[in-house]
């Protein structure tokens, strides 16, 4: 039996701000959010997690970096561009609540239909190309190193679409579960060919 743990990014700017923050841009995280990956770090220490794999992006790598500081042995780190989050195209770094009301189709499509987003009108990643980069990025170091606990670190729309994919949900499935929180928790556990769902947003260890 395989344990995969899958932690969002702390919060940063554009989070706070409600800007899109997707594949292709990055923003710095705020204080409480190194405080926040450190409390992670010191409630994940105990798990049997050898190895770490996160985002490139600065936001995962920071909170990858902060969480591994609080453990007590030297856990390998290693990069995967796979694990970038949702790319956005024109959309990057605008205000969603501006986005929203300009395109509500298109917006409602992104959050409540996924089946039915196109994002070709501003150069965005569909779910599928998504999935296939996700899911594919996951099961390589699942089955790289089958007898280890991994951490990944990562983003809020790459993990959901990623893990529920992973679970056998369909894309119009892929946004029914409750929005993952920045430095939440979720696991996986993984027997053979079987994946199985042991936790989905935990926050708890943040109060």
């Amino acid at each position: 039996m395989q344990n995969l743990y899958f932690v969002r990014h702390g919060q940063t700017h554009l989070n706070a701000t409600d800007h899109v923050q997707g594949g292709d841009i990055d923003s710095p995280l705020l204080e409480k959010s190194i405080e926040d990956a450190r409390k992670t770090g010191l409630f994940l220490k105990n798990t049997a997690i050898s190895r770490a794999i996160t985002s490139p992006q600065l936001r995962a790598h920071n909170t990858a970096t902060y969480i591994l500081s609080a453990f007590e042995n030297d856990i390998p780190l290693e990069t995967d561009s796979r694990l970038k989050e949702f790319r956005y195209g024109s959309w990057e770094g605008l205000h969603i609540p501006t986005l929203a009301e300009k395109y509500p189709e298109t917006f409602r499509h992104l959050r409540e239909e996924p089946d039915k987003y196109n994002p070709v009108q501003f150069g965005g990643e569909t779910y599928p190309e998504l999935i296939k980069r996700g899911t594919e990025s996951v099961l390589y170091h699942a089955n790289r190193y089958p007898n280890e606990d991994l951490l990944f670190v990562g983003h809020s729309i790459l993990w959901t679409a990623t893990l529920l994919s992973l679970l056998n949900f369909e894309i119009k499935d892929i946004r029914s579960q409750s929005p993952l929180g920045n430095t939440s928790i979720s696991k996986l556990v993984k027997l053979d060919n079987t994946i199985k769902l042991d936790t989905w947003n935990y926050l708890e260890h943040l109060r």
